[in-house]
């Protein structure tokens, strides 16, 4: 809604088609261009990265292979998809796959409100799951089978975030997606407004059925994931979809991957409060595997799994493909100035490097792909809006505007998440952290310091980084609501610069 209201009825047919150039074209000169192509750069290689991420899940579980062969297949794939498309331009093909993936999300989600509620709405059926989940996790605390301090309900809305933060969250999705540069270039390729208009619509209606679909799943999960706690189940009798995917990394139970019972049995019975059966606060699970592993958690047909994992493979290959046009137009210009190796040169440098990261597993994939909305708002959203509302926006005021931004946010996302302990004691004075959490810091630090190099240091710089992580902050801001530091810093450095040097030919005119 943000870019139809703000951002697509100024937008004149001025024939570009990518954002560095309507940056160029609106403010003239090469060096707000520069700025932009780097914003884009940077935000679509991290969108892309998600994307592989995904690619590299739905590959590891359908053929069995390791994670990095994997991604190698994905970026062979997605290479091949490229090429297809830029021989056969279809508009098409992204909507079909959507509508695909909505029905593979449909179809369990259905199913499970068939057979359990007699309902085959998820939208309405799903409270009677919510209504069991708050009487499991009841159940829970009375048996002991949870912590209370660890316990996340359900029913509680937005449980592990204050209004700042949502807020912050909110905006960071919102405008990020109004500013994405392969969502823009769509409309500044020439489409009619009509057809615009009816796009929007569309897929807000895809996305509104998409979307109302993702609680139902997660409560049929969480519900599964409860009654498999509450019945009891000894840790010598967990089932095989949590050794599936904790060979993955992305199961832990008792603080350590979930690969055989006898690695579960020896973790858990290291605890201080050793149990021979599954608690809730020994079970790490990643939300990047609940839509894709729910069939399986739930006890559907694996036929049900196949669907959603080829409805996911299919997806990823068509949307991944958008942030690498979009880098691709970027690097190497108008496509009929493009010879072929040019575009295949720039294919194969991002694919390798976004790749690489991707491997490593460098966060979750709903943070990595919020991050990469997070900088695209940051960078691009308020000289982008402000440029075509204000004929007084400057070149000058344009390029520092996105640098800035993209800067503050990049700074502020990487900082808090890999340079924890260093950022918390260059900003201590700024961070939320109380006395106690400042005090445990002092104390992990000073562990660290003192333990002998090795093993040792090592556990004591991991303690020291996580829980620098948790208080390594500005105000309260969490790292995913970095917007709105980033956002007011390039607002700023838009208007204040343009004050100073407004727009030359806005000023002659």
């Amino acid at each position: 809604m943000l870019l139809q209201l703000l951002i697509v009825p100024v937008l004149p047919q001025m024939g570009v088609g990518s954002i560095p150039e309507l940056f160029a074209v609106r403010f003239g000169g090469t060096a707000p261009r520069a700025a932009a192509a780097l914003a884009v750069v940077v935000s679509m290689a991290a969108l892309l990265v998600a994307q592989l991420m995904v690619g590299r899940l739905v590959l590891v579980c359908l053929l069995g292979v390791d994670g990095r062969a994997a991604i190698v297949i994905a970026c062979a794939a997605l290479v091949a998809v490229h090429l297809l498309r830029r021989w056969f331009a279809s508009t098409w093909l992204r909507a079909v796959v959507f509508v695909v993936m909505l029905g593979a999300l449909l179809a369990p989600a259905v199913q499970l409100s068939a057979e359990w509620y007699g309902l085959p709405v998820p939208q309405i059926a799903y409270a009677n799951a919510l209504w069991q989940i708050q009487g499991l996790e009841e159940t829970l605390l009375e048996q002991e089978l949870a912590d209370p301090a660890v316990m996340k309900p359900m029913l509680t809305a937005f449980v592990s975030l204050d209004a700042l933060n949502l807020v912050g969250l909110i905006l960071g999705l919102a405008l990020g997606l109004a500013a994405l540069p392969n969502v823009l270039s769509r409309h500044v390729m020439g489409a009619s407004a009509r057809s615009l208009r009816w796009s929007a619509v569309w897929a807000l209606a895809f996305a509104t059925a998409l979307l109302t679909l993702a609680p139902a799943l997660a409560a049929y999960a969480r519900l599964a994931v409860l009654q498999l706690i509450a019945a009891p189940t000894a840790l010598t009798q967990l089932p095989e979809w949590i050794f599936t995917y904790g060979r993955l990394g992305l199961i832990d139970i008792c603080g350590v991957p979930a690969i055989d019972a006898a690695s579960v049995a020896k973790a858990c019975a290291a605890l201080p409060d050793a149990g021979t059966v599954l608690r809730l606060q020994d079970l790490a699970l990643s939300p990047d595997i609940v839509t894709l592993a729910t069939p399986e958690i739930t006890g559907l047909d694996p036929a049900m799994f196949a669907l959603i994992a080829a409805a996911a493979l299919a997806a990823f290959l068509v949307t991944a493909d958008a942030p690498l046009a979009a880098i691709v137009s970027t690097l190497g210009g108008k496509a009929r100035d493009q010879s072929w190796p040019v575009p295949c040169a720039i294919v194969a440098g991002t694919l390798v490097s976004t790749g690489t990261i991707a491997s490593t597993h460098p966060a979750s994939i709903l943070d990595v792909a919020a991050w990469a909305l997070t900088l695209a708002a940051a960078a691009l959203f308020a000289p982008l809006v402000i440029g075509l509302w204000w004929r007084r926006g400057s070149a000058p005021a344009a390029t520092v505007s996105v640098l800035a931004g993209l800067a503050v946010c990049l700074h502020y996302l990487l900082a808090t998440r890999y340079l924890a302990p260093g950022f918390f004691e260059a900003w201590d004075t700024l961070s939320s952290a109380g006395p106690t959490a400042r005090e445990i810091f002092g104390e992990l630090k000073n562990a660290w310091v003192d333990a002998a190099p090795g093993p040792a240091k090592d556990a004591a710089w991991a303690a020291l980084d996580a829980h620098a992580q948790g208080i390594a902050n500005w105000w309260g801001i969490e790292r995913f609501a970095a917007v709105l530091i980033a956002l007011p810093v390039a607002t700023a450095a838009m208007i204040l610069i343009s004050l100073v040097l407004p727009n030359r030919r806005a000023t002659t005119s």
